[in-house]
């Protein structure tokens, strides 16, 4: 079984009206592949949904995607490699928001591949990214 964990760019894709990216995890849900996301993800996304004009029906389709897609708590260990991975992108020069730093500790964690359009993440060679837009 294969799980991903989906950052703010491949949600927000996937609570279109038409997405490819939510057709994309349909078809790998009926592969056996899982899905997940955190919290702060979710926060992130709904400032971007109180920027449209519709937050209703994009909180609608949100709704209908988490009922296939887990919501994880952050804990002591992801605190830990938030730390860890802060330091490293640090003593690289490198930047990524709190909100990615957060999502490379989850995938560390649990080694899993992250999927997002963000080319930042390439700094932390050990987190895999697949890109779906």
């Amino acid at each position: 079984m294969t799980l991903y964990l989906l950052d703010c760019n491949h949600l927000s894709s996937a609570i279109r009206k038409v997405s490819a990216v939510r057709d994309r995890i349909q078809q790998a849900r009926k592969d056996g592949c899982k899905f997940a996301t955190c919290f702060p993800v979710l926060c992130e996304l709904e400032a971007g949904i109180q920027q449209t004009g519709n937050p209703i029906e994009y909180r609608r389709r949100l709704s209908q995607l988490r009922k296939h897609c887990s919501v994880w708590q952050l804990d002591e260990k992801t605190a830990l490699l938030y730390g860890t991975i802060y330091n490293e992108l640090r003593r690289q020069g490198r930047v990524l928001s709190q909100v990615d730093m957060m999502l490379a500790a989850l995938a560390r964690q649990y080694s899993i591949a992250i999927l997002t359009a963000d080319k930042d993440f390439e700094a932390l060679a050990d987190v895999r990214t697949e890109n779906w837009l």
